[in-house]
Protein backbone atom coordinates (compact mmCIF):
# COMPACT_ATOMS: atom_id res chain seq x y z
CA UNK A 1 0.00 0.00 0.00
CA UNK A 2 1.92 3.21 -1.10
CA UNK A 3 2.17 6.33 1.47
CA UNK A 4 -0.58 8.71 0.17
CA UNK A 5 -0.24 11.74 3.04
CA UNK A 6 3.04 13.18 3.18
CA UNK A 7 2.75 15.38 6.28
CA UNK A 8 0.80 17.66 8.74
CA UNK A 9 0.52 20.54 6.64
CA UNK A 10 -1.21 23.36 8.71
CA UNK A 11 -3.80 23.74 11.86
CA UNK A 12 -5.95 26.38 12.60
CA UNK A 13 -6.14 27.38 16.03
CA UNK A 14 -8.37 29.99 18.10
CA UNK A 15 -7.09 32.48 20.41
CA UNK A 16 -8.62 34.65 22.27
CA UNK A 17 -6.64 37.94 21.43
CA UNK A 18 -4.83 38.33 17.79
CA UNK A 19 -2.54 41.02 18.81
CA UNK A 20 -1.05 38.73 22.33
CA UNK A 21 -1.22 35.32 19.82
CA UNK A 22 0.87 36.96 17.72
CA UNK A 23 3.42 38.19 19.75
CA UNK A 24 3.80 34.92 21.47
CA UNK A 25 3.89 33.24 18.43
CA UNK A 26 6.19 35.06 16.75
CA UNK A 27 8.22 36.47 19.31
CA UNK A 28 8.81 33.78 21.74
CA UNK A 29 8.24 30.83 19.16
CA UNK A 30 9.71 32.51 16.72
CA UNK A 31 7.11 31.50 13.59
CA UNK A 32 7.01 33.74 11.02
CA UNK A 33 4.10 35.82 10.14
CA UNK A 34 2.98 35.65 6.35
CA UNK A 35 -0.26 37.86 6.34
CA UNK A 36 -2.87 38.65 9.00
CA UNK A 37 -6.33 39.43 7.19
CA UNK A 38 -9.30 40.77 9.37
CA UNK A 39 -9.13 37.75 12.68
CA UNK A 40 -7.04 35.42 11.29
CA UNK A 41 -3.10 35.56 10.67
CA UNK A 42 -1.18 32.89 8.96
CA UNK A 43 2.54 31.58 9.76
CA UNK A 44 5.25 29.42 9.23
CA UNK A 45 8.54 28.16 10.43
CA UNK A 46 11.54 28.98 8.56
CA UNK A 47 12.45 26.29 7.42
CA UNK A 48 9.31 25.22 5.57
CA UNK A 49 8.30 25.38 1.98
CA UNK A 50 4.75 25.41 1.74
CA UNK A 51 2.83 28.93 2.25
CA UNK A 52 2.06 28.51 5.78
CA UNK A 53 1.54 25.90 9.14
CA UNK A 54 -0.22 27.69 11.48
CA UNK A 55 -3.53 29.52 10.91
CA UNK A 56 -4.53 31.47 14.34
CA UNK A 57 -8.64 32.72 14.47
CA UNK A 58 -9.61 35.74 16.97
CA UNK A 59 -12.08 33.30 18.96
CA UNK A 60 -13.98 33.35 22.79
CA UNK A 61 -12.01 30.20 23.71
CA UNK A 62 -9.15 28.32 22.87
CA UNK A 63 -8.68 24.87 20.82
CA UNK A 64 -8.22 23.88 17.13
CA UNK A 65 -10.62 24.69 14.46
CA UNK A 66 -9.52 22.58 11.79
CA UNK A 67 -5.82 20.53 10.49
CA UNK A 68 -4.67 20.05 7.16
CA UNK A 69 -2.90 17.08 5.65
CA UNK A 70 -0.89 17.90 2.56
CA UNK A 71 -0.48 14.31 0.11
CA UNK A 72 2.24 12.97 -1.39
CA UNK A 73 0.96 13.54 -5.19
CA UNK A 74 -2.30 15.73 -6.93
CA UNK A 75 -4.57 12.66 -7.60
CA UNK A 76 -4.66 11.61 -3.77
CA UNK A 77 -7.05 14.23 -2.88
CA UNK A 78 -9.34 12.14 -5.44
CA UNK A 79 -8.34 8.76 -3.95
CA UNK A 80 -9.16 9.98 -0.44
CA UNK A 81 -12.42 11.56 -2.19
CA UNK A 82 -13.36 7.95 -3.57
CA UNK A 83 -12.37 6.29 0.10
CA UNK A 84 -14.78 9.26 1.84
CA UNK A 85 -17.39 8.05 -0.80
CA UNK A 86 -16.98 4.03 -0.17
CA UNK A 87 -16.77 4.60 3.46
CA UNK A 88 -20.15 6.33 3.75
CA UNK A 89 -18.18 9.47 4.98
CA UNK A 90 -20.10 12.91 4.69
CA UNK A 91 -17.34 15.31 3.10
CA UNK A 92 -17.39 18.66 1.58
CA UNK A 93 -15.03 19.86 -1.46
CA UNK A 94 -13.61 23.26 -1.03
CA UNK A 95 -12.47 24.58 -3.92
CA UNK A 96 -9.61 27.20 -2.59
CA UNK A 97 -9.02 28.73 0.55
CA UNK A 98 -5.55 31.47 1.45
CA UNK A 99 -2.83 29.91 -0.88
CA UNK A 100 -4.36 26.73 -1.07
CA UNK A 101 -6.00 24.86 -3.61
CA UNK A 102 -8.72 21.79 -3.64
CA UNK A 103 -9.08 20.48 -0.11
CA UNK A 104 -11.40 17.74 0.72
CA UNK A 105 -12.72 18.65 4.24
CA UNK A 106 -14.57 15.88 6.83
CA UNK A 107 -15.55 14.92 10.15
CA UNK A 108 -14.01 12.09 12.11
CA UNK A 109 -15.47 9.95 14.43
CA UNK A 110 -13.68 11.94 17.18
CA UNK A 111 -15.50 15.33 16.32
CA UNK A 112 -12.51 16.70 14.49
CA UNK A 113 -12.19 18.88 11.20
CA UNK A 114 -9.88 17.33 8.49
CA UNK A 115 -8.88 18.53 5.65
CA UNK A 116 -6.87 16.90 2.49
CA UNK A 117 -5.19 18.84 0.04
CA UNK A 118 -1.88 18.98 -2.06
CA UNK A 119 -2.20 22.20 -4.40
CA UNK A 120 -0.92 25.19 -2.02
CA UNK A 121 1.80 27.74 -2.85
CA UNK A 122 5.08 26.99 -2.30
CA UNK A 123 7.29 30.00 -1.38
CA UNK A 124 10.18 27.81 -0.36
CA UNK A 125 11.94 28.68 2.96
CA UNK A 126 14.50 31.44 3.81
CA UNK A 127 17.32 29.66 2.61
CA UNK A 128 19.05 29.77 -0.90
CA UNK A 129 18.18 27.23 -3.34
CA UNK A 130 22.07 27.22 -4.48
CA UNK A 131 24.83 26.54 -1.69
CA UNK A 132 22.59 27.46 1.41
CA UNK A 133 23.84 27.43 4.57
CA UNK A 134 22.29 25.52 7.17
CA UNK A 135 20.44 28.11 8.83
CA UNK A 136 19.42 31.34 7.84
CA UNK A 137 21.50 34.47 9.38
CA UNK A 138 18.81 36.77 10.16
CA UNK A 139 16.54 34.14 12.46
CA UNK A 140 15.07 36.10 15.95
CA UNK A 141 18.06 35.33 18.20
CA UNK A 142 15.96 35.35 21.08
CA UNK A 143 13.36 33.26 19.57
CA UNK A 144 12.58 29.40 20.29
CA UNK A 145 12.46 29.16 15.96
CA UNK A 146 11.72 25.34 15.59
CA UNK A 147 12.63 24.57 11.99
CA UNK A 148 9.15 22.61 11.03
CA UNK A 149 5.49 21.85 12.55
CA UNK A 150 5.95 18.21 12.86
CA UNK A 151 2.58 16.63 15.01
CA UNK A 152 -0.60 16.71 16.83
CA UNK A 153 -2.45 14.46 19.56
CA UNK A 154 -6.21 15.07 19.62
CA UNK A 155 -8.40 12.86 22.27
CA UNK A 156 -11.66 10.98 21.50
CA UNK A 157 -14.69 10.08 23.59
CA UNK A 158 -14.05 6.53 21.66
CA UNK A 159 -9.86 6.30 21.06
CA UNK A 160 -10.92 2.83 19.21
CA UNK A 161 -13.30 3.59 16.81
CA UNK A 162 -10.83 7.01 15.63
CA UNK A 163 -7.90 4.97 15.48
CA UNK A 164 -9.69 2.37 13.03
CA UNK A 165 -11.23 5.65 11.15
CA UNK A 166 -7.95 6.88 10.69
CA UNK A 167 -6.12 3.51 9.48
CA UNK A 168 -9.05 2.09 7.49
CA UNK A 169 -10.02 5.11 5.47
CA UNK A 170 -7.48 7.63 5.76
CA UNK A 171 -4.57 4.33 5.49
CA UNK A 172 -2.36 6.01 8.48
CA UNK A 173 0.01 3.53 10.43
CA UNK A 174 0.87 3.02 13.55
CA UNK A 175 4.33 3.10 15.21
CA UNK A 176 2.79 2.60 18.79
CA UNK A 177 -0.42 1.69 20.27
CA UNK A 178 -1.23 1.68 24.27
CA UNK A 179 -4.08 -1.63 24.33
CA UNK A 180 -6.14 -2.28 27.41
CA UNK A 181 -6.79 -5.40 28.47
CA UNK A 182 -8.81 -6.97 25.86
CA UNK A 183 -6.29 -6.05 23.45
CA UNK A 184 -7.91 -3.05 21.70
CA UNK A 185 -5.86 0.34 21.13
CA UNK A 186 -6.70 3.15 23.54
CA UNK A 187 -4.21 5.22 21.95
CA UNK A 188 -2.00 5.61 18.68
CA UNK A 189 1.08 6.89 17.25
CA UNK A 190 0.12 7.08 13.48
CA UNK A 191 2.45 8.25 10.58
CA UNK A 192 2.14 8.18 6.84
CA UNK A 193 4.85 9.42 4.54
CA UNK A 194 7.35 10.58 6.26
CA UNK A 195 10.16 8.76 8.24
CA UNK A 196 9.50 9.83 11.68
CA UNK A 197 7.43 8.48 14.84
CA UNK A 198 4.28 10.07 14.07
CA UNK A 199 2.08 12.96 12.15
CA UNK A 200 -0.96 12.07 14.42
CA UNK A 201 -1.34 10.94 17.56
CA UNK A 202 -5.19 9.79 19.53
CA UNK A 203 -5.87 9.81 23.07
CA UNK A 204 -9.35 9.36 25.52
CA UNK A 205 -10.81 12.14 25.83
CA UNK A 206 -13.92 14.41 24.83
CA UNK A 207 -14.80 15.20 21.57
CA UNK A 208 -13.07 17.60 19.41
CA UNK A 209 -10.14 18.08 22.12
CA UNK A 210 -6.84 19.23 20.77
CA UNK A 211 -4.23 18.08 23.72
CA UNK A 212 -1.06 19.50 21.67
CA UNK A 213 -0.01 20.41 18.19
CA UNK A 214 3.82 20.06 18.33
CA UNK A 215 6.82 21.43 16.45
CA UNK A 216 10.44 19.94 15.29
CA UNK A 217 13.35 20.90 17.13
CA UNK A 218 16.75 19.25 15.79
CA UNK A 219 19.29 18.84 18.92
CA UNK A 220 18.65 17.82 22.83
CA UNK A 221 20.43 21.26 23.35
CA UNK A 222 17.75 23.55 21.10
CA UNK A 223 15.26 21.45 23.66
CA UNK A 224 17.08 23.13 26.39
CA UNK A 225 17.77 26.29 24.71
CA UNK A 226 14.10 26.19 23.93
CA UNK A 227 13.47 26.17 27.97
CA UNK A 228 15.34 28.87 28.51
CA UNK A 229 13.40 31.32 26.36
CA UNK A 230 10.18 30.04 27.70
CA UNK A 231 11.38 31.03 31.11
CA UNK A 232 12.75 34.57 30.09
CA UNK A 233 9.58 35.67 29.09
CA UNK A 234 7.35 33.86 31.65
CA UNK A 235 5.64 30.77 29.17
CA UNK A 236 3.80 28.51 31.37
CA UNK A 237 5.72 24.77 30.88
CA UNK A 238 3.74 22.01 31.32
CA UNK A 239 6.10 19.37 31.50
CA UNK A 240 9.69 18.99 30.65
CA UNK A 241 12.61 19.47 29.21
CA UNK A 242 11.78 15.35 28.94
CA UNK A 243 11.62 12.40 27.38
CA UNK A 244 8.61 10.27 25.73
CA UNK A 245 9.24 6.03 26.56
CA UNK A 246 6.72 6.31 23.02
CA UNK A 247 8.85 7.80 19.95
CA UNK A 248 11.71 8.28 22.32
CA UNK A 249 12.03 11.81 21.60
CA UNK A 250 12.71 14.38 24.04
CA UNK A 251 10.59 17.42 24.20
CA UNK A 252 9.02 20.40 26.28
CA UNK A 253 4.76 20.49 26.72
CA UNK A 254 4.24 24.53 27.34
CA UNK A 255 0.95 26.66 26.57
CA UNK A 256 0.40 29.80 24.60
CA UNK A 257 -1.15 32.64 26.52
CA UNK A 258 -4.71 31.34 25.95
CA UNK A 259 -4.40 27.59 26.96
CA UNK A 260 -3.34 25.79 24.03
CA UNK A 261 -0.55 23.19 24.51
CA UNK A 262 2.46 23.45 22.27
CA UNK A 263 5.15 20.99 22.62
CA UNK A 264 8.63 21.19 21.41
CA UNK A 265 9.87 17.70 20.28
CA UNK A 266 12.98 16.12 18.50
CA UNK A 267 15.92 13.72 19.46
CA UNK A 268 14.15 10.65 17.81
CA UNK A 269 16.72 10.20 15.23
CA UNK A 270 17.39 6.59 15.42
CA UNK A 271 13.69 6.10 15.21
CA UNK A 272 13.19 4.88 11.76
CA UNK A 273 10.46 3.16 11.45
CA UNK A 274 10.02 0.24 8.75
CA UNK A 275 7.04 0.02 6.64
CA UNK A 276 5.50 -3.23 7.43
CA UNK A 277 7.46 -3.93 11.07
CA UNK A 278 5.23 -4.35 13.90
CA UNK A 279 4.09 -1.35 16.30
CA UNK A 280 5.51 -1.12 19.66
CA UNK A 281 2.74 -2.31 22.31
CA UNK A 282 2.33 -0.37 25.93
CA UNK A 283 0.14 -1.43 28.06
CA UNK A 284 -2.48 1.21 30.69
CA UNK A 285 -0.07 -0.66 33.34
CA UNK A 286 3.25 0.82 31.79
CA UNK A 287 1.40 4.08 29.93
CA UNK A 288 3.34 6.06 32.46
CA UNK A 289 6.60 5.36 31.42
CA UNK A 290 5.45 4.98 27.82
CA UNK A 291 4.55 8.86 28.04
CA UNK A 292 6.69 10.40 30.84
CA UNK A 293 9.99 8.21 30.68
CA UNK A 294 11.82 9.53 33.81
CA UNK A 295 9.13 10.10 35.64
CA UNK A 296 7.54 7.06 35.13
CA UNK A 297 3.98 8.25 35.85
CA UNK A 298 1.48 10.06 33.86
CA UNK A 299 1.53 13.62 35.32
CA UNK A 300 -1.29 14.42 35.96
CA UNK A 301 -2.54 17.57 33.48
CA UNK A 302 -1.75 14.68 30.80
CA UNK A 303 -5.15 13.54 30.35
CA UNK A 304 -7.20 16.45 32.41
CA UNK A 305 -5.73 19.72 30.60
CA UNK A 306 -6.59 20.60 27.01
CA UNK A 307 -8.47 22.33 25.09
Amino acid sequence: MPFRISRLGYVEVKVLNLDDALDFYTNVLGLLQVERLGKQAYLKTWDEQLAYSVILTESDSAGLVRAGFRTVDPEDVDYFEKRLKQYEVSYQVIPEDYKRGKAIRFTIPSGHTFEIYYDIEIPGNLLPKESPDPWPRNLKYDAINPPKIDHMLITAPDPTKTIKFCEEVLEFRATEYIVNGEGQPVAAWLYQARQQPHDLAIIPGREKGIHHFAFHISSAQDIYRAADIMVMNDVKIDWGPGRHGITRGAGIYFFDPFGNRIETFGGYTAYIWDPGAKPIIWTEETMGKGVFYYERKLVETFLTVYT
